[in-house]
């Protein structure tokens, strides 16, 4: 009897080691997401090195179109880290995304994440690697730490410039620039990228003015707009562009004032108060015809 409980024991253990095996080896073959830095840790210190824009509109994943600021760093293994700050409130959304296609994982392995908030997604629709991703959604404050200040002297900061050369905006060309409405413009903008060889991803014109239903911002990749003045008036035109680096730059040469004169009243033709001379001469002639005639008949010689 004891030998039998001892034998049902030993095959007890060695059938919950069998059991176990393939759960053990599952677990460890599976691998875990990298570590993603916090956006207070980047949003603070540099912009996004892939994509910054200080405004606009941007979609954020799970949400939609939000207004704010956002950022896009680049991290190692095609993994990239977003950061967006909302105009209003202090809660940012911190989107990290994780390359799975370089990472090699199997379908079967890319469900297991789902129930842990990761979402699958095709990074070309997002302007990132065209590869497959598993995003996730966490947030973070957007309150910069004040520092603790000390009585102890710090050094003057020395003044540094950027490394290399940077994409800017020289010149916004208008023609014509005086005119009577409605006046129709040509923009051209002047800008360099160095980087790029001189190309410019992305032009942002402000009219200054959205008369007759027009945009009065207007987005486009080639250098030259156009845009119809409907009303007088003296208008502001400037000019920002982005850089391949998604950078935004702007000066006050890329500025431009249009003058809108209103058009001039015209004058109504006016009708002549008398008839010309030439008929009264004519009633006159018409009158002396019967009178000539009686003095023929009267004193004619047979």
């Amino acid at each position: 009897m004891k030998n039998t409980a001892l034998s049902v024991i030993i095959i007890l253990f060695y059938f919950s080691i069998f059991l176990s095996y393939p759960f053990t080896t599952f677990a460890e073959g599976t691998p875990n997401p990298p570590a993603f830095p916090t956006c207070e840790s980047k949003i603070f210190t540099n912009p996004g090195d892939w994509a910054h824009y200080d405004s606009g509109w941007h979609t954020i994943l799970g949400i939609g179109s939000r207004e704010g600021r956002d950022d896009v760093y680049q991290l190692t293994q095609g993994n990239f880290l977003q950061c967006f700050c909302p105009v209003e409130g202090t809660e940012g959304i911190q989107t990290n995304w994780w390359n799975i296609q370089r990472q090699g994982l199997n379908e079967e392995e890319i469900h297991s994440f789902f129930n842990q908030g990761w979402q699958k997604e095709d990074g070309g629709d997002w302007n990132l690697y065209n590869e497959t991703y598993l995003a996730k959604n966490v947030t973070f404050s957007c309150v910069q730490a004040t520092p603790t200040l000390t009585l102890t002297p710090t050094p003057t900061p020395s003044v540094t410039t950027p490394s290399g050369p940077i994409s800017k905006c020289f010149d916004l060309e208008a023609q014509p620039t005086d005119g009577t409405a409605p006046l129709t413009v040509k923009f051209t903008g002047h800008a360099d990228d160095p980087v790029t060889g001189g190309k410019i991803k992305e032009y942002r014109f402000d009219f200054g003015d959205a008369s007759g239903g027009q945009s009065q911002v207007w987005f486009q990749t080639d250098r030259t707009a156009y845009h119809r003045y409907e009303l007088s008036g003296t208008y502001t035109a400037n000019l920002r562009i982005q850089d391949n680096a998604g950078n935004w730059r702007e000066s006050d040469d890329c500025k431009a004032t249009i003058i809108v004169h209103a058009q001039p009243p015209v004058l109504a033709a006016s009708s002549p108060k008398e008839l010309p001379s030439t008929g009264a001469n004519i009633l006159i002639l018409i009158g002396l015809v019967p009178i000539g005639y009686y003095i023929y008949q009267r004193f004619k010689i047979v």
